[in-house]
């Protein structure tokens, strides 16, 4: 289904201006221990393979995480199959979720071509309504299932939610 969804998304005509399309996660389930920076649990291991099986058609150029040990391990099996490194945004205390947000959109347009962004369940509405889609809010914490795929061209956006793994 979501190889279908990348088809149709990613063959549309060609224009004068280079889409780009913007694949927004959650990081998966995070180790209950240590406190702070944990890793994946193996759910979490298994949801990340589940990403990028279900982005393996997708041509992802580029991805972005923030500084921690779950979104880079949530990114690593994509980064693997793509051959990229992924590049970390930084979070800073004082900017808050909106700036942070803001600033991974600016850097996944600034880059072009189709970026994965491996967010928190507070950053991942903000960073889709940064790059022009509608209001999305926080992500429960139970959830780790969505997959926002954000189309920009020509100044047009197109948002179509899905979902990737077991729930």
């Amino acid at each position: 289904m979501l190889t279908l969804l990348f088809s149709l998304l990613l063959t549309a005509p060609a224009d004068t201006t280079r889409p780009v399309t913007v694949i927004v996660v959650r990081h998966a389930e995070k180790a209950a221990q240590p406190a702070g920076n944990p890793p994946l649990s193996p759910g979490g291991v298994a949801r990340a393979a589940a990403l990028d099986s279900a982005l393996a058609d997708a041509n992802v150029t580029a991805i972005l995480v923030t500084p921690y040990l779950r979104n880079s391990e949530t990114a690593a099996p994509v980064a693997k199959r793509f051959g990229l490194t992924p590049l970390v945004v930084p979070i800073t205390p004082q900017g808050g979720v909106k700036l942070h947000a803001t600033a991974m959109a600016a850097k996944a347009r600034e880059l072009g071509g189709t970026v994965l962004v491996v967010g928190h369940s507070n950053t991942v509405g903000a960073v889709v309504e940064a790059l022009g889609g509608p209001k999305v809010g926080d992500l429960p914490d139970s959830e780790y299932t969505q997959l926002w795929t954000v189309v920009v061209r020509e100044g047009v956006v197109t948002v179509v939610r899905s979902r990737f793994g077991a729930n």
